[in-house]
């Protein structure tokens, strides 16, 4: 299964028309300020609405489609670069208890339109909540463990040589390496929100944990496939 839309995005989190992509080896990326601004008061009100219990049934459609594209697309890529995950349970487990609350829904639907139920709102929208929270647990787990596994891969490559090593072989290596760390901490405030509130469902957090993770991704690969190589030749061949 493949996700070939990997920058999909909802009106929930609208992608910026001023936000230009990078490359690996050059500077973050920029966003207008005023724009931000306005994001992040759009996602405080879906959030407050979404505690208070107000979201529609399309709301959380929307929201748990999203979702699970995202987890889908990240599980992939720890299923190929972490052979590990196959006795990490989590997601998995997560996934089917909202596939139960899914099912459910549907049920409630289908016996609404052969008339042999009437129809229930609050049911729905109760299943549809605990859905979505059990939606975004498996992409935090699942997050959880890919950004793990390509940090760990990302130090194992450049483990054994020296900051000037790398940098000889690397001009940006002090950005980067500045923009790690960063990367590293938004990671840890994420991880630490997440377990101190029951509000599975934050939009910032899901976009933003997303946007790391495949940000760690890129530096890797680049790592990989332009860097190790350098100092493997020049370092280790001598």
């Amino acid at each position: 299964m493949k996700n070939n839309d990997t920058g999909q995005t909802t009106k929930v989190i609208p992608k910026s028309e001023n936000k230009r992509r990078v490359s690996p080896d050059s500077g973050a990326e920029k966003t207008d300020t005023r724009e931000t601004k306005e994001l992040k008061r759009e996602l405080g009100s879906n959030l407050e609405r979404y505690r208070r219990g107000e979201m529609t049934a399309d709301e959380y459609w929307e929201r748990i489609f999203y979702v699970h594209l995202k987890t889908k697309e990240l599980y992939i890529l720890a299923e190929e670069y972490g052979s590990e995950l196959k006795t990490f349970y989590l997601p998995v487990n997560s996934l089917k208890d909202a596939y139960e609350n899914i099912i459910h829904v549907c049920a409630n639907d289908y016996m609404v339109r052969c008339g042999g139920s009437q129809d229930n709102p609050r049911y729905v929208l109760d299943n549809l909540r605990s859905a979505l929270k059990h939606e975004c647990k498996a992409f935090f787990d699942t997050a959880d463990f890919l950004s793990i596994i390509i940090r760990k891969k990302l130090s194992d490559c450049l483990n054994g040589f020296s900051y000037p090593q790398i940098a000889s072989v690397w001009d940006e290596y002090g950005t980067v390496r500045q923009e790690l760390i960063q990367t590293n901490r938004e990671i840890a405030e994420i991880r630490t929100r997440k377990s101190e509130t029951d509000d599975y469902y934050i939009d910032e957090d899901v976009e933003k944990y997303y946007v790391e993770t495949k940000k760690l991704l890129e530096r890797y690969i680049y790592v990989e496939e332009h860097v190790y190589p350098k100092l493997e030749q020049r370092f280790n061949d001598i």
